[in-house]
């Protein structure tokens, strides 16, 4: 008799967690600049950074729970 092990593979919502929370912290600190400094700079480097972090999550979040044929 053979002993039979499953392997569970991590759902997609576990590898979410770490994600948001990463952008949460991204936020926070991109509001923090441009209250400590504020500045037209500031805001725009704000502004772009948590863009940019938002279009990496988009495309991360695609290949996560997109269709299976790639």
């Amino acid at each position: 008799m053979t002993a039979h092990t499953e392997q569970h593979e991590p759902a997609t919502g576990t590898a979410l967690l770490p994600i948001f929370a990463l952008a949460t912290v991204i936020a926070t600190i991109a509001i923090c600049v441009v209250v400590a400094a504020a500045s037209t700079i500031a805001l725009v480097v704000a502004l772009v950074t948590v863009i940019g972090f938002a279009a990496g999550i988009v495309a991360l979040l695609s290949r996560l729970i997109g269709p299976e044929d790639y």
